[in-house]
This record gives structure tokens, sequence and C-alpha cells, in this order.
């Protein structure tokens, strides 16, 4: 993973895997927000929160739109999760055996650490309650007609440590993809004599391996044509689900601003719009408090062959197709 990162600096590694996009860094989370307006949406488990329904954690989830973007913007290299993973090399398996036993040496280390602080402030309370306290303990036990017990002996420092020895400890299984011994991802200027490249720099890499074909329909490039005019505006942009709509569009970092827009795509000038649809798109964007934003597109090459040869070529690099907006709000009651 060091070496993908070396030969593309400033790119962000986007990790396919069973067709979804995943960032597992938070270091390219940051890159992917602040400089490229890629929100995403946390799908980890974060294991100390109590509900996990609220606040989540890595990996970060893309949705194809910002794949593209990422892509056609040379931000980011496209991982093959699936034909990623090699046998480990001597190398990789002594530093992962290397750092268990570590992790397995501090364990024990903090075990000992804290039994001898116990020991410690047993006797030290001992020593404050001075000889009355073990006459009251003696006298406790004639009354119960026990015998008086003597304390055992301490353990010898080597004993407890043979004790630990047999203990168990905590293995933490590493959760991201480059942390993982055999991850070698690399693309095809990386790749020497004979190896098949399993990353992929650009989407017409990407397409002509059968790996990630989004967008391949009138219906996708027009999707693609609206989140690129969005973003070239500064708008930053979600999926609109919760909302009714494909997107949810804010005028800035989605932790600094609420959303304004939520917008819906029609994939041409030509698709017909009924009135119920229009009446319907206001009183939803209303009843959410945000204006309901309705996309036009014209494609510019409406033909999905074409388009596929086009992208296999590499001379699809232009703008997707122009987008014409409408706005709508309920009358009366405003937004």
């Amino acid at each position: 993973m060091q070496a993908l990162r070396e030969a593309y600096p400033g790119r962000v590694p986007i990790h396919l895997s069973n067709g979804v996009a995943y960032l597992w860094s938070v270091q390219d989370v940051e890159v992917a927000r602040t400089q490229y307006h890629i929100c995403g949406l946390l799908s980890g488990t974060l294991p100390l929160i109590p509900q996990q329904n609220v606040f989540l954690g890595l990996p970060l989830r893309l949705i194809p739109e910002e794949v593209v973007l990422l892509l056609r913007n040379d931000a980011g290299v496209l991982i093959d999760e699936s034909n990623a993973y090699f046998t480990p090399t001597d190398e990789e398996q002594q530093a992962y055996l290397d750092k268990r036993a570590a992790g397995i040496a501090e364990q024990k280390e903090r075990a000992l650490k804290k039994q001898q602080e116990n020991r410690e402030r047993a006797e030290a309370a001992l020593r404050a309650n001075g000889d009355d306290a073990l006459a009251r303990r003696r006298l406790r036990q004639a009354k119960k007609g026990g015998a008086t017990e003597t304390p055992p002996p301490a353990q010898e420092p080597a004993a407890v440590e043979e004790s630990f020895d047999k203990a168990p400890y905590l293995h933490i299984t590493e959760g991201a993809p480059d942390q993982t011994p055999g991850f070698r991802p690399r693309t095809r200027r990386m790749c020497t004599e004979g190896e098949t490249p399993n990353a992929y720099e650009s989407l017409q890499e990407a397409f002509a391996a059968g790996v990630f074909t989004f967008p391949s329909t009138y219906v996708e490039r027009a999707r693609c044509a609206v989140f690129e005019d969005l973003h070239k505006q500064g708008y930053y942009m979600s999926t609109g689900l919760r909302f009714g709509g494909d997107y949810v569009v804010y005028p800035g970092d989605p932790l600094r601003y609420h959303s304004h827009y939520t917008a819906t795509i029609l994939s041409s000038k030509d698709e017909p719009l009924p009135a119920f649809h229009v009446i319907a798109s206001g009183r939803l964007g209303t009843a959410v408090k945000k204006s309901h934003l309705i996309c036009s597109v014209t494609i510019a090459e409406p033909d999905d062959e074409a388009a596929a040869k086009s992208r296999v070529a590499g001379s699809d690099t232009g703008e997707w197709g122009s987008v014409e907006y409408w706005s709508l709000a309920w009358a009366g009651f405003g937004t």
C-alpha cells in the first residue's frame, strides 16, 4: 500500500469491494472532503458507542458518482479488493509475528504492573490499620469456630510470569485492508512483466477491465452530469433518499450548513413531467423545509454503445452533458 501512495502522491486510494467503493483511512476521508467536496456515508461501527444508528465510523462508503468524480479529476486510484491480496512474503509474515508478540508482551507487562499496584495498596491498608485490624480478624474467626489462617506466601516473580504465559490475551484483528499482510495493490504503471494490475488510475482503465462500469446507461450518465455540474458550482451532495430526491444539495460543508435543495433528475428534456409530479415535488420540498430542484439533462452522447466505445478509447473526458435547473416551492408556504 505504501508503494501505491508513493507512486500516486495526493491521490485517494478507493477500495472497491462487491461493487461498493470505500475509503478506509481518516486522512483520505479528510482529503476527499476538504479538497473535493466528497462527503460519502460512514458505515462502520463504533464499539464504544451504545447505539449504532446515529454515530458511525470508518469505512466511508462512496456513491458511484463520487467515485467517477475522483477518477476524472485524477484524485483517486481504484483498487479491486478481490484481486489485491497475495500470499505474504517472509518479511511481511515476520513483521506480523513481531507485532503480535510485542502486543502480547505489552499486555503481560500491564497485567504485572496492575497486580503489583493492587498488592502495594493492600499492604498499605494493613499498615495503616496496624495490629488492631489483625487482632479483630482473629477474634472474628475464633467466634465462628474457624482456625486462624495464615496468608499465602507471595508468589515469586518468575512464578507470576509463568502463570501469565498460560493466561489468555487479547488479539486485535486489523480492520483496514492496508494493515493486512499480503495486500499489494498495483496499477499498470507499477506492474512488472507478467503481472496483472489490480488498481486503476483512470475511469477508462477500470471500465476496460470490467471492474467499474458506472456510468453505463443513459440515466447513469445523466446522474453524473448533474453531480459534476453542481460540484463545479461549489455545492456538496449526498444521497437524497431521506428527503425524496436523488441528491441532497448543501451550499457548504454539511457539518456547517443545512441543505438547501433536494434534487430530482430528468434524464432528458423530452421526458414528460406530469402536473401531479410538479405539485408533489413542490409540496415535498415544503414538507422537508427545502426547495425541490428539478434537473433536466441533455446528454452529449445518448447512445450507450457509442459512449462505451468512447470511454474505452479514452475520448470521453469532456462534460457528460448540459444541465438546466428549476426550483419548486409550494405557493403560500415558502421553504
